[in-house]
């Protein structure tokens, strides 16, 4: 927390006399999965005024970019027709003193404000995920927690010590732990997916990209907003914001609540009631003190918690296994599962946020300071049969805090550059017990994770006429300290109940605790061109790693892995063609990765599985992508893009290929990347119906595809490719207040499953993607 104190003293020191002067901040709208690889030109102070959308607010001139994001909320807030979606967004990705445009910034990344994700009806990360190229959101075992991808690169299990390699960041605080992060889509002003590499200004563990979110903030004038949405297994989703002046200009505030139910897809033969139900709650409160137009700071606060059924598993039916002998057969209906131990999840989260912002004339200042906490408590039926041959419970506690200082410069000159410290500090606790084989074992194992980092950082933007270098580097000194023990080490209940493993609460002695301590430098390089405004090209090298640390998971302590290296290369193009109807942006890399982190999972007789995290290997991965918007009519936006992934083991040493009890090398290399296929695609076709009275009608249809992928470490569960197809049809009024959805997902009913396990003798499991669903919402604008 220290910058918290430093920053009063900057602030201080720089207040008096501090003349704010911005460039013009560009305010207007994306395209739905708008991909931009484009460089970042510092805007001119004395350019040219852009045109903007009717309805536009214009924007502030002396406004720093996290101003300039609230002044494109306040203008972009509610979903437009076709005809605006070639337009820009303000981003805040690289942390400059001047606020970019999407289009303008050197990384490929994804960009969905609020419009965008209403018009998919999201409600979680998992949905946006499936709009970017070379991008998977997916969930996991464990309701809440996230495994996301990012061309190839992210995490496949459950193992809390895991540390993420796609990074998510809300309002600007970096979310330390993978569990309770399936981010709801709610009160969401942008949500920026940076594709590759981010180590310079994010730090570790974004070695395959970062998520960066930012929360809605209250506007000037009194505002309110409402949803309802209604669907079918028993969707039921209400969502309230009023926002307004407190004290004028001065203090203004944000108040929002999102209570979202569902009954579950599936049906469960052994209780006769649907399965998969959710009641999520979600309350935050934002306030804003902008007592002179070169400072404001924001105070965020933000309560979540979700209680329903445990994560469906379904059990496969294979002739010779122990539930297969006891009797169980798969059901016919796909929709359909046996589950004679049906679990509960119970989540919340608590967090805080406060950021402060002094505009100064030649830069500004920043502090962003966080703490969140993270509960989950779980329990499983896993082996997803009515045999009882694997249940299992989890117990997580963390609390994490940070705090970032930094300084952007916007400097007149060829010169500007961005400097910041990070400290960050994460502790965690986890239990997890176990029923296996019909009751006949049932033990307990334990572990704690304290992790603390520290960080300097900076990065420049060199300009020498149509030319831009840009350089950077980021020292990260990190220390962390683990106690593990095995499964059976951690007591429970001294009773006979068979249901004792889903009382972790008692105290566990954690034995001797190991220690590391990493130190590392991930420096970048780039260059882009922009011959005219309309053309832009660019190439960077970088650097990053991810945490090295402790293999946490049922075992006792083990020596410590190493980190994660990669090393990056992109270049990328990026053009608005046809006086700008067409919008064509390409993006190749290679990224190579040295000591890659691998977590495995084994099957035990005794323990059912177990997951070891390890450097197993190294690898190539390259790819590229491609995005494509056209406006092909005045009402008629038509959008498109592609991602391409090859990525393949330089080595991998360590793993069981056979089955033979010894390591294979040479086979092992040859597998495919979990998780990862080689193509996903998106397109949509978005037509605006105008009135006379100035109301208008809007039609989307959408597919989103990826190729076939192999779903476990031995390649044996092959999903084949799959496509979604989506539509909505929406109504809004001329004065802009009202607007009624139809919406339907997945309208084929495509059928496919996105995690696949072995359990050795107790069968095979799979987890299914949703089937269809059909909605209706109205929603009030004021």
């Amino acid at each position: 927390m220290r910058s918290c104190y430093l920053v009063g003293a900057a602030l201080s020191a720089l207040a008096a006399g501090s003349a704010a002067q911005a460039q013009d901040a560009v305010v207007q709208q994306t395209s739905p999965s708008q991909t931009t690889s484009a460089p970042s030109e510092p805007a001119s102070q004395h350019a040219a005024p852009v045109a903007q959308p009717p309805g536009t607010a214009p924007a502030n001139e002396d406004a720093t970019p996290s101003q300039a994001a609230s002044a494109q909320n306040a203008a972009n807030g509610q979903p437009a027709g076709a005809s605006v979606l070639l337009d820009e967004i303000v981003v805040t990705a690289r942390k400059r003193g001047v606020a970019e445009k999407a289009q303008d910034t050197p990384i490929a990344l994804t960009v969905f404000n609020e419009a965008q994700y209403k018009a998919v009806f999201a409600q979680d990360l998992r949905d946006l995920g499936r709009l970017a190229p070379n991008v998977k959101f997916e969930g996991s075992t464990i309701v809440g927690l996230q495994n996301f991808t990012i061309r190839g690169m992210g995490i496949t299990g459950s193992t809390p010590s895991d540390s993420p390699a796609v990074g998510i960041f809300q309002n600007g605080v970096f979310w330390g732990s993978n569990y309770g992060a399936l981010l709801e889509t709610f009160d969401i002003e942008s949500v920026e997916i940076l594709r590759g590499p981010q180590g310079t200004l994010f730090g570790r563990n974004v070695t395959g990209g970062a998520v960066v979110v930012r929360t809605k903030r209250p506007g000037q004038e009194f505002g309110l907003d409402a949803d309802a949405t209604i669907g079918t297994y028993g969707q039921k989703d209400l969502s309230l914001a009023v926002e307004g002046p407190i004290a004028g200009p001065t203090l203004r505030a944000r108040v929002v609540g999102l209570y979202r139910s569902t009954d579950g897809y599936y049906h469960n033969l052994e209780t006769g009631k649907r399965y998969g139900a959710a009641d999520t709650r979600l309350l935050r409160g934002t306030l804003v003190f902008q007592p002179t137009g070169n400072l404001d700071v924001t105070l965020i606060g933000d309560y979540y918690k979700s209680t329903g059924d445990s994560t469906p598993v379904v059990g496969i039916e294979v002739p010779g296994t122990l539930p297969y002998k006891a009797g169980f057969r798969q059901p016919a209906n796909y929709w359909d599962i046996r589950l004679d131990r049906p679990g509960r999840s119970d989540i919340e989260v608590h967090s805080a946020t406060l950021e402060a912002n002094l505009n100064a004339a030649h830069g500004v200042i920043t502090s962003v300071s966080g703490y969140r906490y993270v509960f989950n408590k779980n329990n499983t039926d896993f082996d997803g049969t009515n045999f009882s041959g694997f249940n299992q419970s989890i117990l997580f506690h963390s609390k994490q805090y940070s705090s970032e200082l930094r300084y952007a410069s916007k400097f007149n000159g060829p010169l500007n550059f961005t400097v910041g410290g990070y400290l960050f500090d994460l502790d965690h606790q986890f239990r997890e017990g176990r029923n296996l084989n019909a009751n006949s074992t049932i033990f307990a194992s334990g572990n704690h994770l304290h992790e603390s980092s520290e960080a300097l950082f900076g990065e420049f933007d060199l300009k020498f006429g149509t030319v831009t270098f840009t350089g950077g580097a980021r020292y990260t000194a990190e220390k962390i300290k683990a106690e593990s023990r095995p499964f059976g080490a951690c007591p429970l209940p001294a009773t006979t109940d068979i249901n004792r493993y889903l009382d972790l609460t008692l105290p566990c002695d954690l034995g001797p605790s190991g220690q590391a301590t990493y130190h590392d430098v991930s420096p970048k390089i780039g260059v882009n061109w922009k011959p005219d405004a309309n053309n832009m090209v660019y190439a960077n090298a970088t650097r990053g790693f991810r945490s090295g640390g402790f293999s946490l998971r049922g075992s006792a302590i083990t020596p410590p892995f190493n980190p994660e290296k990669v090393t990056a290369y992109e270049v990328g193009y990026k053009g608005d063609l046809l006086e700008k109807r067409l919008r064509l942006n390409v993006a190749v890399y290679l990224n190579k990765y040295d000591n890659l982190q691998r977590t495995i999972v084994f099957v035990s007789p005794t323990l059912g599985t177990f997951q070891k995290t390890g450097n197993a290997a190294s690898a190539t991965i390259k790819g590229a992508e491609f995005d494509i918007t056209l406006q092909a009519a005045k009402n008629l936006v038509l959008t498109a893009n592609y991602g391409y992934t090859d990525a393949k083991f330089n080595s991998f040493v360590g793993l069981d290929v056979t089955g033979d009890g010894v390591p294979d090398p040479d086979l092992a290399k040859q597998l495919k990347f979990v998780r990862v296929p080689k193509s996903t695609a998106s397109a949509s076709a978005n037509y605006t119906v105008p009135f006379n009275s100035g109301a208008h009608l809007d039609f989307r249809v959408a597919a989103t595809y990826q190729s076939g992928q192999f779903l476990d470490d031995l390649n044996k569960f092959h999903e084949g490719a799959y496509t979604l197809l989506d539509g909505s049809v929406s109504y809004t009024t001329a004065d802009k207040k009202w607007r009624a959805s139809l919406f339907v997902k997945n309208l084929t009913e495509k059928k496919y499953y996105y995690y696949s396990a072995s359990l050795g003798a107790l069968g095979l499991i799979q987890l299914p993607g949703a089937p269809r669903q059909i909605g209706a919402q109205l929603s009030f604008h004021y």
